[in-house]
């Protein structure tokens, strides 16, 4: 069963990660997502643990720009569009691999201060550029984490991380139902978020 955008938004306030669901006919994939000012070490390592897939932070393009950080590729051929930029990791970090050296290095990407001299390349944190307008423009995870970071009234920085069961094969919505019930988090769709944003807007624009 899928949660309302609305309790999603009062967990991530809370600093509890949700699961976020994408199209059928997309990649057909659950991933965690945690609001990136909320991503403790003891947040990385559970998505580590539990999810098992790659954990990148989700940034808007001005904060790419304004850091300095390079795509990693200029002639993507992903089918999905995802925009990874080059990896990173704080320069106070060793390996930068531990949950908290992730954490570490996501809280200070996020840190306004921030420029490319803090961090070191390639490393082990995966900086994803969010598209303009969100989940309008690309039903993707990247513009998920973002849109629900703003919904929050957060930093616009998402953590996320694709959830993989223990046979090694990507869990679908009815193992996402069941690891929702079994963690006590809410689990909501793309497509929801959607229909939630053109909702707002839409009232926004009639008020």
């Amino acid at each position: 069963m899928l949660h309302t955008i609305e309790e999603a938004i009062f967990d991530l306030k809370a600093g509890k990660p949700i699961i976020v669901v994408d199209d059928e006919n997309r990649e057909n994939e659950g991933d965690f997502v945690a609001l990136s000012e909320k991503a403790t070490p003891e947040m990385i390592n559970f998505m580590i643990t539990h999810g098992k897939g790659l954990v990148c932070t989700t940034i808007e393009k001005d904060l790419a720009k304004k850091v300095g950080l390079t795509m990693m590729t200029t002639n993507s051929t992903d089918p999905f569009g995802t925009a990874f930029t080059v990896s990173i990791d704080h320069v106070s970090t060793t390996t930068g691999i531990s949950a908290a050296e992730r954490s570490k290095t996501i809280q200070e990407l996020i840190n306004p201060n921030a420029t490319i001299a803090n961090f070191k390349q390639p490393g082990h944190m995966f900086p994803l550029v969010a598209k303009d307008g969100g989940v309008l423009t690309r039903p993707g995870h990247t513009e998920a984490s973002v849109d629900l970071a703003k919904l929050s009234d957060a930093f616009p920085s998402g953590v996320i991380c694709e959830i993989i069961k223990e046979d090694g094969t990507m869990a679908r919505l009815p193992d996402l139902e069941v690891m929702a019930k079994e963690f006590d988090i809410k689990l909501i769709s793309i497509e929801d978020l959607i229909s939630y944003r053109k909702l707002q807007e839409n009232r926004v624009a009639y008020n």
